[in-house]
């Protein structure tokens, strides 16, 4: 619902000129078309419509800003598609195909906006093409922004990502936690020390460098310890950073999921409503085609008793 508050007041053809999409029209043009549109006021954070709301409307942000949002499932919910300003434009598509709105429109801030009807709207692009070609290409603009985001978030790879972001010291510290974690590190580890010790063992008739009971060996180790648990632990920070950003994508691509099966719900709900009305249309018109057929036999018999 519409929570606006309006002088009534017309722009100028000086607001009118330093709107993009209007910019290149003529002195007379923008004359008239500055009579067609009415100013009127948001409050901050004041909803302008709501997805779903009858469109009746389109407007142009004179100042401030808006921000386009669709709700989602939970309470207060919901994913931000663009945040407009000033000389952009937006509601043009329920004005287009006459159906509900498909977003809601939220100031960010206290707003002035022109606002021009429906039936003024169209009589205005009929008689101004330029107009017409303009917005038509900042919706498809639009709609391939869109098409990004969904694509962005349905493709995104996030090993690769992940792999473009990391650094050398990242990956040096990776490649010795994978090590350090592998059968292959176990082993050749055991091997090492059993060979220091006996190598010390044997030279015990010459002259061992670590003699019992092995001080430089538990050094090494020690040193070994201490230099592998923190690069071990950085690879895990990553690793606990790589499911925080994959649990994320995972939500942004079920919310893109959700927002499809809403929108073919209400595609669904349409077909059935029209469905419907052809229905009850069929039935009225067999009903009609029935009673005629009785006022006519009636007046057959009527004429035959004559």
């Amino acid at each position: 619902m519409t929570r606006i508050e309006a002088d009534g007041k017309a722009p100028t053809v000086e607001v009118i000129s330093k709107i993009p999409i209007f910019d290149k029209l003529s002195f007379e043009d923008q004359q008239l078309l500055s009579a067609l549109w009415k100013r009127s006021n948001l409050k901050d954070r004041e909803v302008l419509f709501a997805k779903g709301a009858v469109g009746e409307s389109m407007f142009v942000i004179e100042k401030g800003a808006v921000e386009i949002s669709v709700p989602l499932g939970g309470k207060n919910e919901k994913l931000s598609i663009s945040h407009l300003h000033e000389g952009d434009f937006f509601g043009e598509l329920s004005l287009i195909d006459g159906r509900p709105r498909t977003a809601t429109a939220t100031a960010m801030e206290d707003c002035v906006l022109l606002e021009m009807k429906r039936q003024e709207f169209i009589t205005f692009l009929l008689g101004h093409p330029t107009v017409a070609v303009g917005m038509i290409t900042e919706i498809g603009k639009r709609l391939r922004n869109t098409d990004e985001l969904v694509t962005s978030l349905a493709s995104k790879n996030l090993n690769e990502e992940m792999e473009e972001q990391l650094n050398v010291g990242d990956r040096f510290a990776d490649r010795i936690a994978e090590f350090g974690g592998s059968w292959g590190f176990i082993i050749s580890f055991v091997a090492f020390i059993f060979g220091w010790m006996a190598l010390n063992t044997v030279q015990l008739l010459l002259k061992p460098f670590d003699e019992y009971p092995f001080i430089f060996l538990n050094l090494i180790l020690s040193c070994v310890a201490a230099l592998q648990a923190p690069v071990i632990m950085m690879s895990q920070n990553r690793a606990q950073k790589k499911d925080r950003l994959k649990a994320e994508l995972d939500y942004q691509v079920n919310v893109k999921s959700e927002l499809m099966l809403q929108e073919l719900n209400d595609k669904i709900d349409e077909l059935r409503r029209t469905e419907l009305r052809d229905i009850q249309a069929t039935v009225q018109g067999v009903a009609a085609i029935d009673d005629r057929i009785k006022s006519l036999e009636q007046s057959l018999k009527s004429t035959d008793e004559s």
